[in-house]
């Protein structure tokens, strides 16, 4: 991954869903673990983008339910 420009910002945030988010994404920083989470929802964003392009062409079967209308 190359790396991007980095601008600063200032948000308030509940610490017990940081302290859950760094310990899910395995992240030693509070920023590396809204980094991780961030590029977690822009991915999935792309597969369910993908997955709706597909559906209904072939027999791909959507078993995690993502592919709701």
């Amino acid at each position: 991954m190359t790396h991007a420009l980095k601008i600063r910002k200032q948000f308030i945030l509940n610490p017990e869903k940081i302290k859950a988010v760094k310990k899910i994404m395995n992240a030693k920083t509070d920023t590396e673990a809204i980094e991780r989470a961030m590029d977690t929802v822009i991915a999935d964003s792309k597969i369910k983008n993908i997955l709706m392009a597909i559906k209904g062409k072939g027999s791909i079967k959507d078993i995690y339910g993502r592919c709701k209308d």
